[in-house]
């Protein structure tokens, strides 16, 4: 029985239709390029190749390339001025609470992105905890330790935890352990997906709590 939801970040507590994801890509592509000295079709062609043997692309660049600065990474990739990228949404906090369910949020950002845009959407008090990037070492999702040093950390299980994000990666590696997964697929990017893996896919939170009384 489901007692505890784990959250993923960026495109699942907020809609993918916010500008934030492309412009925390295109400033990431920037930074390889620069950091690679190569022009930017460059830097997006190897990030494309080689990104999916990798938990992030910040792990890519370590392991294939000794980067070793991820305090530059993140400020490059996420600066201050990207909560501009975000439209409020007035819902978000009262259906939080109305799931009466204890709640974390497992990113592979740094902290100060989950904080800002925690705070702007005003839920920054309603989780257990906010486990970031820098919390596992640079080794987030969807490394096994991951999951289960966080859930360690708040006192849940695997088996008592349903699991949300909207990366295919990520959700494989939390139901390999034994969890619950939900993909979020607001622009029906991963329908194959969804069908050959059985694992359930909505569009937003919005559509969870007919999930959570199945479950």
């Amino acid at each position: 029985m489901i007692q505890h939801i784990l959250f993923d970040l960026d495109n699942t507590l907020y809609s993918a239709s916010n500008l934030m994801e492309q412009r925390i890509a295109e400033r990431m592509f920037q930074f390889i390029g620069e950091f690679l000295s190569v022009p930017l079709d460059e830097a997006i062609r190897r990030q494309r190749a080689r990104r999916r043997y990798y938990g992030t692309t910040l792990e890519w660049l370590e392991a294939e390339y000794q980067f070793n600065d991820r305090e530059r990474y993140f400020a490059a990739v996420h600066p201050e001025s990207e909560i501009a990228e975000l439209q409020p949404d007035p819902k978000l906090r009262d259906f939080l609470i109305g799931l009466q369910l204890p709640m974390t949020v497992l990113t592979n950002a740094p902290m100060p992105h989950a904080e800002r845009v925690l705070r702007f959407f005003h839920i920054d008090d309603l989780f257990l905890g906010v486990f970031d990037i820098t919390y596992h070492h640079g080794k987030g999702k969807p490394h096994a330790e991951a999951f289960t040093n966080t859930l360690a950390a708040v006192h849940k299980t695997i088996e008592e935890t349903l699991f949300i994000d909207d990366s295919p990666a990520y959700i494989t590696g939390f139901t390999r352990l034994g969890g619950h997964g939900i993909l979020i697929d607001e622009k029906d990017r991963c329908t194959e997906f969804s069908k050959t893996s059985g694992i359930p896919s909505i569009k937003s939170i919005y559509e969870l709590p007919p999930f959570l009384t199945q479950l």
